[in-house]
């Protein structure tokens, strides 16, 4: 018999077993389609020029999509296998030899693996430029974001789904390869033996999501939660993944113990028929409150950064106008005149444009990397064994009273201290040869000093700045870059056009100060770009949010499907023995529990853990106000459960009309 044949027969095969093969081909379609759009994400123009972070998050996205992928077309194509096993079983019974069986699966699985890998990426290829244009239109971008991809997409793609389907062919082959006949003929009809509920797996599970929440909980800054938040997700998504399996069977298992609850029709029939398909359908459960909690974190962030968008605005840019005054190695000493009469300067210059000053901030500092040992502050180039080096920022005392409105006063071994992580609890501090007493004060500095473990040292004068820079120097005589810097930011209240014009003339005058370097950048100016990016971060969070909820309906179509084949004899065997349509529509509704409500709520706890580290990243967006994330989040936690409610009662008639 050569390969035509068998090709002819595969071909045969799949046409007769189309309502189990069409299903199985759109959800692996849509499964490919998903991956292709995350990686054509990650290389996408507009993505890698949004941040430089941005790639790095959607590689990790990538990464739970490919593991997601594995797990999903395993879990679909068991089903199918399953279902097919009684006519791979005749096969044997009427003489043909196991390499013949074989050959058929092999063009089976190569005709639907071409067929849905083609389909896929044409699928994704279609859907990200309608959505790219559905989403440039409802947001009306300043300009419109295109939706490109490259041939290293399609070879990733490619690459990572013939490999699935060829573990899905070994797997199909394995099933009658070490089967006898006769027992294959049974197929479905032969049952499964109870599962057991494992204590270890159990306590793996608490383990895994610990370790992962125990990360978000315990990050020090968002430099840190940048480097830890893949570890933290693939953690808690090992957790739920033996959570549902083994947590699920341990809570049937005791509702079937509980004979007041097990011994009733309705609950007879829900709770033994998920207990013997338990193993399935934990891993739906797990892959459905994995895609909803990423749902919630995407679209709760983005939509968090688009309304946070003023505030970022202010704590990057404090004042209408800012002006920042980098010193320079050759003129150190001459810093306290060039501040001075800059900030007399601008006055005129605002004066000059019909505009009044509302108020102004004005301060020089110098700021050092090191690290806190035993009550020292040690001086560092750069980091140590991989870790982040603290920095610190050291500000005159003059300069902190006119930032504050205060009247210090200190002596000349006395300062004030500000650590962001309020982890040094000593009295003194010992910074290159000088000693000062401490007192603590709160954060009175630039939300900058959230990213990352920092301390303000505010001392007597603007002596202290210069002898500390000639203890760094000595320490590090090849040093070139500790300055005293300057900042200078102030409002002003006046027309329009006044502000407009004044800012013009203050960037074309400042940036560039002959005998040192300066920036001047204005509030109003940056606003524009500043939501053009934060548009942009939105609408890749829809963008996604829509993704992942196409996942979400994927899943529970196809678990609906499963469930009522599955179910169907045995719920004709019941009708048959007296049991009514009613009954059966009552036992359907009691897995509402297990298919609705407890995904989410799974889902929401891992959203809530997951707060601090997402709290971390947000900051990096400028993003300060917490109860702007939480309101986001409630809100999208709501609008998720509604269209998955609906999702539900969709595929919950599609699985009623089968078990009919």
């Amino acid at each position: 018999m050569n390969n035509r044949f068998f090709s002819s027969l595969a071909l045969r095969n799949i046409k007769s077993n189309k309502q189990l093969y069409i299903p199985f081909l759109l959800s692996s379609t849509a499964i490919i389609a998903m991956f292709f759009l995350m990686v054509s994400l990650m290389t996408n123009k507009f993505v890698q020029e949004r941040s430089s972070s941005l790639p790095t998050l959607f590689m990790i996205g990538v990464v739970v999509i490919g593991i997601f992928s594995v797990i999903f077309i395993l879990y679909t194509n068991s089903f199918l296998i399953k279902r097919r096993k009684k006519e791979i079983g005749l096969y044997g019974i009427l003489g043909l030899e196991k390499k013949h069986v074989a050959k058929i699966l092999f063009f089976e699985s190569l005709f639907s693996s071409l067929l849905s890998i083609a389909a896929g990426l044409l699928a994704g290829l279609l859907f990200g430029r309608l959505v790219f244009m559905l989403l440039n239109f409802m947001l009306r971008m300043p300009n419109d974001i295109a939706y490109t991809t490259s041939l290293l997409s399609v070879g990733a793609t490619v690459a990572l789904f013939v490999l699935i389907f060829g573990i899905t062919l070994l797997y199909n082959i394995s099933q009658f390869t070490f089967a006898n006949p006769i027992k294959l003929l049974k197929g479905k009809q032969e049952g499964e033996k109870e599962p057991k509920g494992s204590l270890i797996l159990f306590i793996l599970s608490l383990i895994f999501l610990g370790w992962g929440y125990g990360i978000s909980i315990t990050i020090p800054d968002p430099l840190a939660a940048i480097e830890k938040f893949f570890l933290a997700v693939l953690l808690v998504i090992i957790g739920t993944y033996l959570l549902f399996i083994s947590g699920s069977i341990f809570i049937l298992k005791a509702l079937k113990n509980n004979k007041r609850i097990y011994y009733r029709p309705g609950a007879f029939i829900s709770i033994s028929g998920m207990l013997y398909r338990m193993k399935q359908n934990a891993v739906g459960l797990a892959n459905i409150c994995i895609l909803a909690s990423m749902v919630i974190i995407a679209v709760s962030t983005t939509i968090t950064i688009y309304l946070g968008s003023e505030e970022t605005l202010e704590n990057r840019f404090p004042y209408e106008h800012n002006l920042k005054l980098f010193g320079d190695m050759d003129y150190v000493a001459e810093m306290n005149n060039r501040f001075f009469e800059l900030q007399d300067e601008v006055i005129a210059l605002t004066e000059e444009n019909g505009l009044e000053v509302a108020d102004m901030e004005s301060y020089r500092y110098e700021s050092f990397f090191g690290n806190l040992e035993d009550g020292s502050f040690v001086f560092e180039q750069s980091s140590v064994d991989g870790d982040l080096p603290v920095l610190m920022m050291v500000i005159p005392l003059q300069d902190f009273n006119g930032m504050t409105g205060e009247n210090y006063s200190l002596a000349d071994d006395e300062a004030l201290f500000y650590h962001s992580t309020k982890s040094y609890e000593k009295e003194e501090l010992a910074i290159g040869n000088k000693t000062y007493s401490l007192t603590e004060i709160e954060n009175e500095f630039s939300a900058d000093m959230a990213l990352t473990e920092s301390i303000a040292l505010v001392v007597p004068d603007e002596t202290h700045l210069l002898d500390l820079r000639e203890d760094y120097m000595e320490q590090f005589p090849n040093s070139t870059h500790i300055t005293v810097d300057a900042e200078i930011g102030w409002n002003t209240e006046g027309t329009e056009a006044a502000e407009k014009a004044l800012a013009e003339q203050l960037e074309s005058e400042y940036n560039g100060v002959s005998g040192s370097f300066s920036r001047y950048e204005s509030r109003d100016s940056q606003r524009e770009e500043w939501y053009s990016i934060n548009g942009g971060f939105l609408f890749l969070g829809v963008f996604l949010g829509l993704l992942f909820t196409l996942g979400t309906l994927l899943i529970t179509y196809f678990k609906q499907i499963s469930e009522g084949f599955d179910d169907r004899g045995k719920f004709q065997i019941m009708q048959k023995v007296g049991l009514d349509e009613n009954m059966i529509k009552d036992s359907t509704k009691s897995q509402i529990i297990w298919m609705f409500i407890l995904p989410i709520v799974i889902a929401t706890i891992h959203v809530s853990f997951a707060y601090p580290i997402v709290r971390k990243l947000l900051l990096i967006f400028g993003v300060t106000n917490d109860m702007t994330w939480l309101m986001t989040f409630i809100a999208v936690v709501i609008a998720f459960a509604g269209i998955y409610w609906m999702i539900y009662r969709v595929t919950s008639k599609v699985y009623y009309s089968i078990v009919k």
